[in-house]
């Protein structure tokens, strides 16, 4: 531990006066936000139905609200992703498929190979 001394001391003196000047400008800054600024953003602040019957894993009809941006949950970009995923699996299916039906006709070659 006493070989790290001076470097526990160096980092000291280096955070020391940072920490100090960030107590005094915290001190004298308000940053609060007036109540009247604040909009409730969360997505269950304009639901149609009742909150208890949309909080579940499993939400029913009218438990949201329509997609406001392209990330939102039914927008455009969660379409595209969807449809990447499902090309890029049907792309390794294909290759797997080739694959194996070339490693197939391969085993049967070298079969009828030895068979001569």
């Amino acid at each position: 531990m006493p070989r790290f001394a001076p470097i526990a001391c160096a980092a000291l003196l280096t955070i020391a006066p940072f920490a100090t000047s960030a107590v005094h400008a915290e001190s004298t800054t308000d940053t609060t936000v007036p109540g009247a600024t604040v909009s409730d953003t969360s997505p269950y602040s304009k639901l149609e139905n009742e909150p208890s019957a949309c909080l579940n894993s499993n939400p029913r009809p009218n438990c949201g609200s329509k997609p406001q941006a392209s990330g939102d949950r039914g927008g455009w970009m969660q379409y595209t992703v969807f449809a990447v995923m499902l090309s890029a699996l049907g792309i390794i299916g294909t290759v797997l498929a080739r694959n194996v039906i070339k490693r197939d006709r391969a085993i049967a070659e070298q079969l009828k190979q030895t068979d001569k």
